[in-house]
């Protein structure tokens, strides 16, 4: 039996350290440029988390605890290979015979995995667990922290439609209480329905068909940016309500950090046109797919700006971040491994400019 639980550890160990060395790029990069806020993002979660404890509005805590719920859905479907050895489960039965130690072993590595959780842990346990009767909602809240983490790993299709769930109930729900207890209740239902298959078209391959066949097949490239450029605008909002008199600083770190996202994806999709170059000139589309590669980039680019213009703050100034989009492109194009520092030099660029000049 301790064998299986040492071999699950080193797994999660091995697949932490792939993930990590993917990522390499952009956590240096972050580590680089934005080292001096760590402590204030540590700060900040403990801040959303009070705000679930001490609220003068209602609809501003259901607010933040829907985005700790998009957050944490995000971050463990990153590290959901890692914590269930997706790429060797089937081989689990070999080692140990029956599923309760496997289901141990998930739900340990889960918990160690899960930060959010365990910040809200670490937080209930400084309040007393004598007091936390005076704040039921912190309790009740992590119980639907955990409930949505197991659906994350064993029932995704569930997840899904719980968070849509949890986004509308958002506008609806009249108070905190009854917006995790809505949220649990359909959880607890949707936790039994079965899995829905879908039987999706296929259409003749063209350049606008390739990138639904490329998104059909990989879709967490667009899904994690997707779910990260909501937080961020997410975000934007509740500081909006707390902080009005800084928006305009806050919609300009928000534009450029989704604009990093979205530029990035040249470098996951760029492997299906250029990696694959020779086939594609073998049926007179490789020009064609270049030029539908840098318009989907464009597009969603645009997409992401616009919708934080919408949103948050439609300031003639971050239109600059809009032109620097095609400066980005190019580089990650052409100078890949360069993107990091380019995008670090726009980003200082342009704070510095508003902070001196505007």
């Amino acid at each position: 039996m301790l064998h299986y639980y040492q071999y699950r550890y080193r797994a999660c160990r091995v697949q932490l350290a792939v993930l990590m060395k993917q990522l390499q790029q952009f956590s240096m990069m972050l580590i680089t440029l934005f080292f001096i806020f760590i402590p204030q993002l540590i700060i900040g979660v403990f801040y959303g988390l009070g705000k679930l404890v001490s609220f003068d509005s209602h609809h501003l805590a259901i607010k933040v605890a829907f985005g700790f719920l998009l957050l944490q859905s995000l971050l463990l479907q990153a590290l959901k290979p890692a914590i269930m050895d997706s790429a060797h489960r089937a081989y689990h039965s070999t080692l140990l015979r029956g599923r309760l130690h496997q289901i141990a072993a998930d739900w340990i590595l889960l918990l160690g995995c899960h930060v959010l959780f365990v910040a809200a842990l670490i937080l209930a346990m400084s309040i007393g667990f004598d007091k936390l009767w005076q704040a039921p909602q912190l309790p009740a809240f992590m119980l639907l922290q955990w409930c949505f983490a197991l659906t994350l790993l064993y029932r995704p299709q569930a997840l899904v439609s719980s968070l849509l769930v949890a986004f509308t109930a958002v506008w609806l729900a009249p108070s905190l209480p009854i917006y995790l207890a809505v949220i649990a209740l359909w959880l607890a239902l949707d936790w039994f329905r079965p899995e829905i298959k879908l039987a999706l078209p296929q259409p003749s391959l063209t350049p606008a068909s390739f990138w639904y066949y490329v998104i059909k097949t990989s879709p967490w490239m667009i899904v994690w940016r997707a779910g990260a450029s909501l937080i961020t605008l997410w975000a934007g909002l509740i500081m909006a309500k707390e902080r009005p008199d800084l928006l305009h600083y806050y919609t300009l770190v928000i534009l450029l950090i989704n604009q990093l996202w979205w530029s990035s994806l040249y470098l996951d999709t760029d492997k299906h046109v250029t990696g694959r170059r020779q086939f594609w000139r073998s049926l007179d589309m490789y020009p064609q797919l270049v030029r539908s590669q840098s318009l989907l980039i464009y597009g969603l680019c645009f997409a992401s700006w616009l919708g934080a213009i919408v949103l948050l703050n439609a300031e003639l100034f971050n239109l600059a971040v809009l032109v620097s989009t095609p400066l980005l492109v190019w580089t990650v194009t052409y100078q890949p491994r360069r993107l990091a520092v380019v995008w670090g030099c726009i980003s200082v660029t342009l704070m510095m400019f508003k902070v001196l000049f505007i």
